[in-house]
């Protein structure tokens, strides 16, 4: 089997008969340049313990690992020089769209190993493969957006190394595999809540911490990523103003205010934030044992406190809905779509519509429904029910 597996990885540097190309190796400035973008992270499968919940009981945390060992560890050496360039590349400039590539991928070498018996993940996965892994995700109730955005990724791994003349064909079809989506909100859309609900959550902290990550994420309508990623030389005073900049998507790298109580809370917070205990840059917000906060660490926080809120169904509310509540909020206040934009640092204007548009949508068609049923006064008398 490992010969087999040997075999297979060599194919993966074998040339397309006709052409000369170089070896794909990243040199050492690339790679240490990925490795710092990529951060860390718990290995995956590897979760927190109940007693974590809280900040007073942090309990056992799990090894932190940098990204990069663990691709290393789950890929064969020619598929982790491949997506080191591939990473490094200035079309995946932004840190956290390199983040979610390497996670990704993490899962899909987690996924080849537990069905496929592969100790370290290659470019050789067949279409059959492919379809069994679409079958288990549906099966699994998986979003279609995450479906998609991991066949997109391994779809542009494959697109690279034969940008480079290596000999793979990618085993992900049209037909077969890609998830269909109809624009605006789904089921599986951000639960957008109201006003009151967020006041109800920011009431309910009982740590600094907690109360500041919910009201930057609220009040700057930020991503989740967006706030892990924020490093504490990243906030800037200016007057009575504290700004906080954040990388968008893209790498864009932007200004957003912080309302006053927020920047009040950011001061209280440093002054009793456990040390950084990494390397790099020291981040914003840590967790309690000084590790950088992660997408996960916030989710667990916000359905802690939702449930201590009694918000119906706490296990919905995620750093996303957050967002979700204050771009529709927004909207709701008469603010214009461009500001709405400008807002939440969308990119294209269209998806700020899918906010516009189907905030109310139910209620509106009612209306014309209920509008057009004037026709409706003609029913014979003795056709309707007794009054």
């Amino acid at each position: 089997m490992d010969d087999e597996r040997d075999d297979a990885s060599r194919e993966l540097v074998r040339t397309v008969p006709g052409t000369a190309v170089e070896d794909p190796r990243p040199d050492a400035a690339t790679e240490a340049a990925v490795r710092r973008a990529l951060g860390a992270r718990k290995p995956i499968g590897v979760r927190r313990t109940p007693e974590t919940t809280t900040p007073d009981s942090p309990g056992p945390t799990p090894e932190i690992v940098d990204r990069l060992d663990l691709l290393s560890e789950a890929l064969t050496p020619e598929v982790v020089a491949l997506t080191v360039l591939w990473l490094g590349g200035t079309r995946r400039a932004s840190p956290q769209t390199r983040i979610a590539y390497a996670d990704d991928l993490l899962l899909w070498a987690d996924w080849a190993r537990r069905e496929l018996g592969r100790d370290r993940f290659a470019l050789d996965l067949t279409r059959a493969e492919v379809t069994m892994w679409l079958t288990q995700q549906q099966d699994a109730g998986a979003a279609e957006s995450s479906v998609a955005r991991r066949l997109s990724t391994l779809s542009s791994l494959y697109r690279y190394a034969a940008s480079w003349g290596l000999q793979v064909v990618s085993p992900i079809s049209d037909d077969d595999h890609r998830p269909k989506f109809r624009r605006g909100r789904r089921a599986t859309s951000a639960r957008v809540l109201e006003a009151d609900d967020v006041r109800a959550i920011v009431a309910a902290a009982t740590d600094v911490r907690d109360a500041l990550v919910v009201g930057i994420l609220f009040t700057g309508a930020l991503r989740v990523s967006e706030l892990c990623a924020a490093n504490d030389a990243d906030r800037q005073d200016e007057g009575r103003r504290t700004w906080l900049v954040i990388t968008r998507k893209g790498g864009l790298q932007v200004r957003v205010p912080l309302e006053t109580t927020v920047a009040e809370l950011l001061d209280l917070y440093v002054a009793i934030r456990p040390r950084w205990t990494g390397t790099g840059p020291a981040p914003l917000i840590v967790d309690a044992t000084g590790q950088r906060l992660d997408r996960h660490d916030v989710t667990r926080m916000l359905r802690r406190l939702a449930k201590a809120a009694g918000i119906p169904r706490p296990e919905k509310v995620t750093p996303h809905a957050l967002r979700a509540t204050a771009i529709t909020d927004q909207k709701r206040r008469g603010l214009g779509a461009e500001d709405i934009q400008e807002l939440s640092g969308h990119a294209d204007v269209r998806t700020v519509m899918i906010y516009i548009d189907d905030d109310g949508r139910s209620e509106r068609v009612a209306a014309i429904t209920d509008d057009l049923g004037r026709v409706m006064s003609a029913v014979p008398r003795h056709l309707r029910r007794p009054n």
